[in-house]
């Protein structure tokens, strides 16, 4: 079973809020408080919250520089996993599942996250973005099946981006949207996990013999 690392597992709203504040704080002078923008704006690009917050267009740009090199660095001790997340995916490994996840970040900062947050012991397999690529999710999934040795139709991927979603889809995995994610739809088209501690017993549900993703 395959996961959307950024938005499905790791929960990095503090870690955004931090970047900002702190780039903010440095470049001005003046530490404002990013708290209203987190659950709108912590998956969009840098840019569009420090548009709102900066004082001008240089310190904009100044701080979106300022908040990448943070995210990869410092940041990493405000990253979070979703609530429950950990026992869920101890769980589906208790059914001999393997996991892997993909992310939109290069490999280097993805690695970072997955042994800060101590998603390390769950998964087999993280397949990251190559450097100066656009994220393509099933580009990605087909590199995490390739490790595992997994067919497409025996696989399964949990996210909460639709788009991500229906990209799984069409390389013939089952797919589970995870409503806790950002991004994640009110009425979502696929099957849907509404909380981690779900996963276990939906996927068995869905696979109960053999074949399990």
């Amino acid at each position: 079973m395959i996961f959307d690392l950024d938005r499905c597992l790791i929960d990095s709203r503090n870690a955004w809020r931090y970047c900002i504040e702190e780039a903010l704080a440095a470049a001005t002078g003046r530490r404002p408080d990013a708290t209203g923008l987190v659950d709108e704006y912590h998956v969009r690009p840098w840019r569009d919250a420090l548009g709102i917050l900066a004082p001008s267009r240089e310190a904009s740009d100044q701080c979106e520089g300022l908040c990448r090199e943070m995210f990869a660095r410092s940041a990493m001790k405000k990253l979070l996993v979703h609530e429950g997340i950990g026992m869920a995916l101890d769980a589906l490994r208790g059914e001999t599942i393997e996991l892997g996840a993909i992310s939109r970040l290069p490999h280097s900062v993805t690695v970072k996250q997955v042994q800060s947050t101590g998603l390390d012991r769950f998964l087999a397999v993280v397949a990251a973005t190559p450097q100066n690529e656009p994220f393509r999710p099933a580009d990605r999934i087909t590199q995490c099946l390739t490790f595992l040795e997994a067919a497409p139709e025996r696989s399964a991927y949990a996210a909460a981006d639709p788009f991500d979603l229906e990209a799984a889809a069409s390389i013939g995995l089952r797919t589970y949207c995870a409503t806790w994610g950002a991004g994640a739809p009110d009425t979502p088209r696929q099957v849907a996990f509404q909380l981690p501690g779900e996963m276990r017993s939906v996927v068995l549900r869905d696979w109960p013999t053999s074949g399990r993703p």
